[in-house]
Parts: structure tokens; C-alpha cells; sequence
């Protein structure tokens, strides 16, 4: 903390938050712009995360309304940055859900990468930032979307592939899982045509039921 502090101080702390992160001035911003702000504040968030308490607000409200964008680099920045922001400030249970469904169903191929990088951070967050029976409707949540929406095959390689990423903290709950995830291995394993990414998820699903 000490270091980052020596590089980015108190003043220019303030200076950013006045003249680059008001959202009074995005309608002035191209998306390019947007994108590198997202970033940047998604940094200071990570390396900063006690200086900036008291900018909590406008850092959430900057980062907020870029996810409504229709720029999808933007949006998938802006999830990003809110997911750095559950990871490391405090937040009503209710955003870390909205944001963790919102992401779950985020499959397209050309937000696929960002995604990965978010959920990544928001998952091992989810135990600390969620009570008890909160962290349970994220699983109710994860089991939903992939039973319901799991016939879209990109769907349901994207709900696995956050599975074998994250196998402990759905370990608890293998028994809502399992059943689907034998189901699964035929499809996306057994095709004669099926990608090499495909077979190599089969395999790691394969691992973790016999683990």
C-alpha cells in the first residue's frame, strides 16, 4: 500500500475523481476514452481500495452507468470494475446478485474474455460479501440459468467452465450439480466435430465428479 501511495497521491486522487471520473462529463467522452477510465479506476480500486473509501459513491455511479451501454467493450469493462469494487468494498447483497446473474447469462463469444476476468473476481468474493442465505440463492441462481437456458450449448460451456474454475466454492452444493454435469459430458464431448476446447472441459468435468 505504502508504494502506491508514493505514486498515486492524495491530490491526484482527488484530481481524478474531479475531472476524469464525474459523471457529469461522459457525454463529452468518446468510447475509447470510457474504456481506459473503466481501467484505470478499476486499478485504483485494487491497489488503492483504502484511499478511495470516500469516493465509494461516485466510483460505483461511474462504473454503473456504463452498463448500460451499448458499446460492449465498455459494458464488459464496466462489470469488470464493479466486480473489483464487490471485491473490495461492501455492498448490498442485492447489486452483488443482479451483477452475478447478469453475468452467468453473458455467454457471446465477443464478450467471453472480460466475462472470465470478472467472474474471477466476483466468485471467491461471493462467500465474504454474501450472507448465509444470500450466497444460497447465488447457487439457487446458477443452477436455474443452467437447467433453463442450458439447451443454448454456448450457455452451458460457460456455466461449466466457471464450475472448473471455481469447484470449491460450488462443493458443498455437488449434489444439484452432478446429475446435469453427467448429462452434460455427451455433449460436449462425444460430437465427432466438437472443438478441442469442448472435449477438454468433458475432461475436467470428468475429473471433478470422480474427485
Amino acid at each position: 500500500q505504502e508504494p502506491n501511495r508514493l505514486v498515486v497521491d492524495e491530490e491526484i486522487v482527488q484530481a481524478l475523481m474531479r475531472d476524469a471520473l464525474d459523471t457529469s462529463a461522459l457525454p463529452r467522452y468518446d468510447e475509447a476514452l470510457r474504456i481506459e477510465l473503466l481501467r484505470l479506476a478499476t486499478l485504483l480500486i485494487e491497489h488503492l481500495g483504502r484511499e478511495l473509501v470516500e469516493h465509494r459513491k461516485e466510483l460505483i455511479k461511474f462504473a454503473w452507468n456504463h452498463l448500460k451501454s451499448d458499446d460492449s467493450t465498455s459494458k464488459q469493462w464496466a462489470y469488470v470494475n464493479v466486480c473489483r469494487f464487490i471485491a473490495v468494498y461492501e455492498t448490498p447483497p442485492k447489486i452483488i446478485l443482479q451483477v452475478y446473474v447478469a453475468l452467468l447469462r453473458a455467454f457471446q463469444p465477443e464478450a467471453r474474455d472480460l466475462v472470465k476476468t470478472a467472474l474471477d473476481i466476483l466468485v471467491p468474493a461471493l462467500p465474504r460479501r454474501l450472507p448465509a442465505a444470500d450466497f444460497v440463492k447465488a447457487i439457487k441462481w446458477t443452477k436455474k440459468i443452467m437447467y433453463e437456458e442450458g439447451h443454448a450449448l454456448p450457455q452451458l460451456i460457460h456455466m461449466w467452465q466457471l464450475i472448473v474454475r471455481h469447484p470449491a466454492l460450488f462443493y458443498s452444493y455437488r449434489a444439484q450439480f452432478v446429475p446435469q454435469m453427467v448429462q452434460s459430458l455427451n455433449r460436449l464431448g462425444l460430437p465427432p466435430n466438437c472443438p478441442l476446447d469442448n472435449r477438454t472441459l468433458a475432461v475436467s468435468l470428468a475429473g471433478l465428479i470422480v474427485e
